[in-house]
């Protein structure tokens, strides 16, 4: 995986080189910090995310990536939605809350994860809003 890495890192431009070692330095420090990478479409986003994930794993550490929607989910590495991951109800309101329960199998996973990696940011915050309070 390390090769993977490194190849992948030599292709990066210098905006991806920089978000990828802002965001590494993070997750090697236990820093625990909220980033967004916005971009238009065709940028290299997806390329990103999955080189992070790569990296974090190849340190025997979990990423975990998710998308909002279905259609985006076969391009993640991982190929979950958010919906599917925490147990998001379809219909969310301001008060919806995640259905993930302490005792699931993704309970010990989250407790281990080093990074989250959450494409589509549209709506994006509803959603945090409502898996903080399962994560809590």
């Amino acid at each position: 995986m390390a090769t993977l890495v490194d190849e992948q890192r030599a292709i990066f431009n210098p905006d991806q080189a920089t978000a990828f070692d802002i965001v590494l330095e993070s997750v090697t420090n236990d820093q625990g910090h909220l980033f967004f990478i916005h971009a238009v479409s065709g940028c290299g986003k997806t390329f990103l995310c999955n080189t992070i994930a790569v990296e974090v794993r190849r340190r025997g550490q979990v990423a975990l990536c998710m998308v909002s929607s279905g259609i985006t989910a076969l391009l993640l590495d991982g190929r979950r939605t958010s919906h599917s991951r925490f147990k998001i109800p379809l219909s969310i309101h301001e008060d919806s809350v995640a259905g993930l329960k302490h005792n699931s199998y993704m309970f010990p996973v989250l407790q281990k994860t080093k990074v989250i990696i959450w494409n589509e940011v549209l709506i994006l915050m509803l959603l945090i809003n409502v898996s903080e309070t399962c994560l809590k």
